[in-house]
């Protein structure tokens, strides 16, 4: 699986709602990431290193809030860069909780 692949099917288990299949993928990509059998382009070995030092619920809350990142399709062009940032934030924060329950 590539970046953009993985990136992909990160999102689609966003979109879809987080079935008991996607939570168990998002699983499975937290130990790989742990165990460094997965390194993927949004995170610098220094940023892998932090998550990974979190445990596995702070890897998946690290990589639902990168799949929120490339996600700028919601956001005005007449907003500043300081209110995109927030706005992805705010998305980042929905979809956490959202997996959070």
């Amino acid at each position: 699986m590539n970046n953009a692949d993985f990136w992909a099917s990160v999102r689609t288990i966003i979109d879809e709602g987080f079935t008991p299949g996607g939570l168990q993928k998002l699983d499975t990509y937290a130990e790989q990431f742990i165990s460094g059998r997965l390194v993927y382009q949004r995170f610098s070995p220094r940023e892998q290193h932090g998550c990974t030092a979190g445990g596995e619920t702070n890897v998946i809350a690290s990589l639902l809030a990168g799949a929120e990142t490339g996600t700028d399709n919601t956001t005005s062009p007449t907003l500043s860069d300081y209110e995109r940032e927030c706005q992805c934030g705010t998305q980042q924060e929905t979809t956490i909780e959202q997996w959070l329950r």
